[in-house]
């Protein structure tokens, strides 16, 4: 497995992919949030019917879809849901749904280390840890982005996403 940080990312090539963030709990409104204020375009939020998180998600101006048109929609689908739901949503609404290249993102290792998740060979495969829990992330990204926005400087918490570009198999 290759490791990348900062100095590797250029956050400039998500800008112009369409994202798909599946869940909107506690990593998954940072992960939104940070993408579309580091200037992302195309993010939509992915839930199932009913969730109570949409409200919150059209709240905050973003757009939200149900989970399998997301899979067809999107170009890096991020997997944010409970542990425990994951490979079903992959198997039920992910797997047949996403096109040849599609990145499947990951913030915990379980499904895909356990093989619960069984990635196509034909999609790039990627894991994005922040270190804490999605309040933290996103609470860290407004705090030090404004100081080291007036510094004229961006420091970006989304970095990690950057790699998604490389096809990572080695998981």
């Amino acid at each position: 497995m290759k490791m990348f940080y900062e100095k590797d990312a250029d956050v400039n090539l998500i800008k112009s992919k369409k994202v798909a963030i599946f869940g909107y709990g506690s990593q998954g409104h940072a992960h939104a949030l940070n993408l579309k204020d580091s200037g992302v375009k195309d993010i939509v939020v992915a839930l199932r019917e009913g969730s109570s998180s949409a409200a919150k998600a059209e709240s905050k101006g973003l757009k939200v879809m149900n989970l399998s048109d997301a899979a067809e929609w999107a170009d890096v689908v991020m997997i944010l849901t409970p542990d425990e739901l994951q490979a079903e949503i992959y198997k039920n609404h992910i797997e047949q749904r996403v096109r040849e290249g599609t990145s499947i993102a990951f913030a915990h290792g379980l499904n895909v280390h356990y093989d619960l998740i069984k990635a196509r060979k034909d999609l790039d495969v990627f894991m994005v840890a922040p270190k804490g829990p999605g309040h933290l992330v996103r609470s860290e990204y407004i705090c030090c982005s404004s100081r080291w926005f007036r510094k004229g400087k961006r420091l970006s918490f989304i970095l990690c996403f950057s790699s998604w570009w490389r096809k990572i198999r080695n998981y």
